[in-house]
């Protein structure tokens, strides 16, 4: 007897998925970040958050980006962060985000 091939279910074969480059966050997203980082910690508005991060960026001689990018950093825990001149002068905000709750990546 003859099997009808047609009315077998078929398996989907994965399409061949691209690895798309992870791609570094511009400016903007930056200091959205970081005013959502300072909001949380001080419960300030978003206007007082980006103040902060210009006091700190013109105490410090640098970019706002600049300092939202270290802000980031910190807040991520990010292992390879570079100590800099610039992370390190953000150390000043390391208190301040240790007494935000950490998320954990796991689901209980």
């Amino acid at each position: 007897m003859i099997e009808d091939t047609a009315a077998s279910p078929l398996t989907a074969v994965p399409a061949p998925t691209r690895l798309v480059p992870r791609r570094r966050p511009d400016g903007r997203e930056l200091l959205a970040t970081a005013k959502g980082i300072l909001m949380a910690a001080r419960g300030c508005s978003d206007a007082q958050a980006f103040d902060e991060l210009l006091d700190v960026s013109r105490r410090h001689h640098l970019t706002v980006v600049g300092a939202a990018r270290n802000l980031v950093d910190l807040a991520a825990g990010s292992p390879n962060r570079r100590r800099t001149p610039d992370a390190v002068r953000f150390d000043e905000w390391a208190q301040l985000l240790a007494q935000l709750p950490r998320r954990h990546a796991h689901a209980s």
